[in-house]
């Protein structure tokens, strides 16, 4: 059997109108805990970083050095969660020092300089982590608390 005009029409136009009201997707919507939480993140990473070239730099200063590092490995942890290929029951040590990237500031050229540029690098992390928690749903405000009250004690180590 052959389809009518009538058909033929009618179906063009059931067709036509799918592909007319297809509304575009809606914009995604940003969490802004999940920008504080980045944020909180990248500073973390660059404690990290910071220490590592230190700790390349000056060896010596391993034993003042590495508790603190632990702590922020930690930190990072607390922001982002085990990682996915890792079992919930492993015991990986943070404080093993990840391999040194190259650093984009060279080192300071002593190990006094090295440490207060390390407390420089620790209070302006504890301010804006503290500036974040006043942006933050409860929970995430309560972590970056935390982190930001932790950052604000590692200068007396470090000095």
């Amino acid at each position: 059997m052959r389809p009518t005009r009538r058909q033929v029409l009618g179906a063009s136009a059931l067709l036509l109108a799918a592909g007319c009201t297809d509304a575009p997707a809606p914009p995604s919507v940003v969490d802004p805990d999940d920008v504080l939480r980045d944020g909180a993140v990248a500073r973390e990473r660059g404690l990290l970083t910071a220490y590592d070239t230190t700790l390349a730099a000056f060896p010596e200063l391993a034993a003042r050095l590495l508790p603190v590092r632990t702590e922020h490995a930690e930190h990072l942890l607390a922001l982002t969660g085990p990682p996915p290929s890792a079992p919930p029951t492993a015991t990986a040590s943070p404080s093993a020092p990840p391999p040194a990237a190259a650093p984009a500031v060279p080192p300071p050229t002593t190990a006094a300089l090295a440490l207060a540029s390390l407390a420089d690098a620790e209070r302006a992390a504890a301010g804006a982590h503290a500036a974040a928690c006043l942006e933050g749903s409860r929970a995430l405000a309560s972590l970056l608390a935390a982190l930001a009250a932790s950052e604000h004690s590692h200068p007396a180590v470090l000095t």
